[in-house]
C-alpha cells in the first residue's frame, strides 16, 4: 500500500474526527468501510478513544502512526486497498495528500486517538470486537450448555481456542469431548464467532435451518426461533453454509457479503439462491451486504456486540421483538395497526422507559408498564 494511501486514509479519519470532514469525503470514509469491513473495527476503537482518553504526551504519536501504518500495509498485502484506492494518486488533491504528521498534532484530543490505536493494535485481534460489560449469564458447565436470558449478553472462549460472543436469549451446545476428535457447535439465538483456524478439524455450527462449515474466520449468527429468517454475516476468511432439508445446496460466502435465509417451510421447493432483497422476493435464499448506519458507519448486524441496539427502518413489530431480548421485558400491542410504525434509531445506555419515550418523539402512541409487561396503545 502506498505512503500516500496510508496518509489519505489517515486525513480521512482525522477530519471526521475533528468535525471537518466534507460530505463528499464522509462518503468516502463510509465506502471504505463498505468495501473493507477489516477497518470497521480499529475505527470503532478510534472513534472510541477519540471520546474518552485522557491527554497524553504527544511525542509517543509516532509509534502510534506506525502501528496503524502497519495495518495498512497487512490490508494491502490482502489486496483490501482503502477508500479510493482504485484512484490514481496524482488524481487526489493535493490538501488530500498533506503529511500524516501536520494532521496528527492538530489537537491533542487526536494525538489521544492515535496512541490509543497503537496499544490497540499492539493487543488487540483487530478483526474481532472488544470485549464488553455485560449482565452475567448462567453457564452450565456440566453439561457443556451456555445461554443467556433476555436482557443479558456475555463473551466465552471455548476449549479450542474460538471466542464467542453470545447475544440476548441466546444458547451454545457443544460436547464434552470438543476440541479432541471434532469441533461442531449448536446455536440457538445469536453469536459473533471468531473461530481458532484448525484445518484438520473444521468448525460446524449447527441451528435450525442452516449448516455452517469453517477453516478459520469471524462471521456473525443470527437463528432465533421466532423469526422469520435466519442470518449469516462474514467478516473475515468464508465459510460454507448448507440448507437444512436441502443437502446439495452450499454456498460460499466472501468476506462484506450476508446470507438471509427464510424460516418459512413452504419455501423449501424454490430453487437456490438469489442476490437480491428478501424483503422484494420471498425466495428461500438470499445473498446480500451487511446494513450500515447511515451517520456512523457502524455495521448493524454486529453492533450489537458494542452493546448498541442498531434498528433501521424497522417496524414496531420487529423493533419490540428486538426490544423484548435487549430488556428482557414483553411487548404486546391494543392495536395492530401500531406495529406497522416505522423507525430508526440506536439505542444504547437508555432504559427501556427512555427507549419508549424516545420512540414517541417520531410517531403517536402510548404505553403502560406493570412489572415487565409493556402495553403499547393510542
Amino acid at each position: 500500500m502506498g505512503k500516500d494511501h496510508k496518509e489519505y486514509t489517515w486525513n480521512l479519519v482525522a477530519k471526521k474526527l475533528a468535525g471537518e470532514a466534507t460530505p463528499e469525503e464522509l462518503r468516502e470514509l463510509d465506502e471504505l468501510l463498505r468495501n473493507n469491513p477489516d477497518l470497521y473495527y480499529p475505527l470503532q476503537t478510534i472513534s472510541d478513544l477519540w471520546k474518552h482518553t485522557p491527554p497524553v504526551n504527544p511525542r509517543d504519536i509516532e509509534q502510534a502512526e506506525k502501528a496503524f501504518s502497519a495495518h495498512l500495509d497487512r490490508m494491502g498485502d490482502l489486496r483490501l486497498e482503502p477508500g479510493p484506492a482504485a484512484v490514481s494518486d496524482d488524481l487526489l488533491p493535493a490538501k488530500r495528500r498533506s503529511p500524516l504528521r501536520r494532521i496528527a498534532i492538530l489537537t491533542v484530543p487526536l494525538a489521544c486517538v492515535l496512541i490509543g490505536l497503537g496499544w490497540y493494535l499492539r493487543h488487540a485481534d483487530r478483526t474481532t470486537p472488544p470485549q464488553v460489560a455485560v449482565k452475567p449469564a448462567p453457564v452450565t458447565n456440566a453439561a457443556n450448555e451456555i445461554y443467556t436470558t433476555n436482557g443479558s449478553r456475555t463473551h466465552l472462549t471455548l476449549p479450542d481456542g474460538t471466542r464467542v460472543w453470545l447475544n440476548a436469549g441466546s444458547r451454545i451446545d457443544y460436547p464434552k469431548n470438543f476440541g479432541n476428535t471434532q469441533r461442531e457447535v449448536e446455536l440457538t439465538g445469536e453469536a459473533f464467532f471468531d473461530v481458532a483456524a484448525n484445518a484438520a478439524r473444521p468448525f460446524v455450527i449447527h441451528t435450525r435451518r442452516i449448516d455452517i462449515l469453517v477453516l478459520g474466520t469471524s462471521f456473525n449468527v443470527k437463528s432465533y426461533p421466532a423469526d422469520r429468517t435466519t442470518e449469516a454475516t462474514l467478516i473475515r476468511g468464508s465459510i460454507e453454509v448448507s440448507i437444512r432439508n436441502r443437502p446439495s445446496d452450499k454456498i460460499v460466502l466472501k468476506p462484506n457479503e450476508k446470507l438471509v435465509v427464510s424460516n418459512d417451510d413452504s419455501l423449501l421447493r424454490v430453487p437456490v439462491v438469489r442476490r437480491h432483497a428478501l424483503r422484494t422476493n420471498p425466495s428461500l435464499v438470499v445473498i446480500s451486504k451487511p446494513t450500515y448506519e447511515e451517520h456512523t458507519g457502524a455495521m448493524i448486524e454486529t453492533s450489537w456486540v458494542y452493546n448498541k441496539l442498531i434498528f433501521q427502518d424497522e417496524t414496531f413489530a420487529e423493533l419490540a421483538r428486538q426490544m423484548e431480548r435487549w430488556y428482557g421485558i414483553s411487548i404486546r400491542f391494543d392495536n395492530p395497526r401500531l406495529e406497522e410504525l416505522q423507525f430508526t434509531g440506536i439505542f444504547e445506555k437508555e432504559t427501556i422507559r427512555q427507549a419508549l419515550d424516545a420512540l414517541r418523539l417520531t410517531a403517536d402512541f402510548n404505553y403502560t408498564i406493570e412489572g415487565t409487561q409493556i402495553t403499547i396503545h393510542n
